[in-house]
């Protein structure tokens, strides 16, 4: 009975942190959140894990939308610089999507273990 309890624990525990990752499509941040505050130990070690994942790729569209907002300031006084925020955007909204798909990722090993 008591192996049965740990059992139906640890898989929540996963399908909490599954959730917690997958958020990212319905409640980016408030999801994580919450179960960070209620969880248990792993799942709320996931679900900080996530909210950082969420922050951070949100962060980096914000900023690289300054920077494409910016460069065309710069076009006629140093297109150096308007270049190098071009590319700093771009680096930005690769490394945005690529926590996109780690997130996912991370949800789908949570449910399949």
């Amino acid at each position: 009975m008591e192996n049965n309890n740990r059992e139906l624990d640890n898989r929540t525990n996963n399908v909490l942190g599954s959730l917690s990752y997958l958020s990212i499509f319905f409640a980016p941040v408030l999801f994580p959140l919450i179960v960070w505050i209620v969880g248990e130990k792993p799942a709320s070690t996931h679900s900080r894990n996530a909210l950082f994942n969420h922050i951070l790729s949100w962060l980096f569209i914000v900023v690289s939308l300054i920077c494409f907002a910016m460069a065309p300031a710069f076009y006629d006084s140093n297109t150096t610089l308007m270049v190098l925020l071009f590319i700093l955007a771009t680096i930005l909204i690769i490394g945005s999507g690529i926590l996109f798909i780690i997130n996912i990722v991370r949800g789908v090993q949570l449910l399949i273990n």
